[in-house]
């Protein structure tokens, strides 16, 4: 079989064996990033304690084990940015509403408005300390009091870290049919690691629009995305890139 490099953990990387195997390729777990408590570790719950508040925007699975963590109040309409988060979520004991069709933040914050227009009311988001800001400007445009929370930060690994030794090994040998990114702090942890991704010889495939634009943005001119920013999303976007 032909090898796939996932900056992922092996864990959540393991996810998207099954649904790619099928395509001929073979997982190489390679996580360039991990995540680490923010400055603040208790800015969440304090101002969770200030609630309640009319809905709570979680981007991530690691803004929603760090929404779980900070407190053990119920909490009322929560949206998730896609089925991972939901999932993630859902473990959580935290029922969360994933709209159709959302792939991002930005796109979550606009489905909010669209259907509960936020004027006047305070809004959660929690967040990674480095994450985008559209979703925050979306919100605040439509009249809602942001509570912006930095509730973890994304750290790029160093390359000897001995976790990502293979996937690293089988890049620079050049040996990889696929490499497929998860986020933009992995574009530019990845690029530190390996050098410009342009002369990295591979294929590469984003899990959704934004990560595909750091990709463009590090040099990298064909992009596969995910139509979905799932395993089967991959699947059907590195499918298409070989027809």
């Amino acid at each position: 079989m032909a090898l796939a490099v996932l900056t992922r953990d092996p864990a959540d990387a393991q996810t998207y064996a099954t649904h790619l195997a099928p395509l001929g390729l073979e997982i190489v777990a390679m996580p360039v990033t991990r995540t680490v408590a923010p400055a603040d570790p208790t800015a969440l719950a304090r101002a969770l304690a200030t609630g309640p508040f009319a809905a709570i925007l979680v981007a991530s699975p690691r803004a929603a084990h760090e929404l779980a963590r900070a407190t053990t109040e119920p909490l009322a309409n929560i949206w998730a940015v896609g089925p991972a988060t939901r999932r993630a979520l859902e473990i959580l004991k935290l029922a969360a509403h994933h709209p159709a069709g959302v792939r991002d933040a930005a796109e979550l914050a606009r489905a909010l408005v669209t259907s509960q227009p936020p004027a006047g009311t305070r809004v959660l988001v929690p967040r990674a300390e480095e994450g985008r800001m559209e979703a925050l400007e979306i919100l605040a445009a439509a009249g809602a009091e942001v509570v912006s929370v930095i509730a973890y930060r994304t750290v790029a690994v160093p390359a000897d870290d001995p976790a990502i030794a293979r996937g690293l090994a089988v890049l620079r040998a050049g040996d990889a049919a696929v490499c497929a990114v998860f986020a933009p702090s992995q574009v530019t942890a990845l690029a530190a690691i390996v050098g410009p991704l342009a002369s990295v010889a591979t294929r590469f495939c984003a899990i959704g629009e934004t990560t595909a634009a750091a990709l463009r943005d590090a040099g990298v001119l064909e992009v596969a995305v995910a139509p979905t920013p799932t395993p089967e999303g991959m699947a059907r976007a590195l499918r298409s890139q070989r027809a």
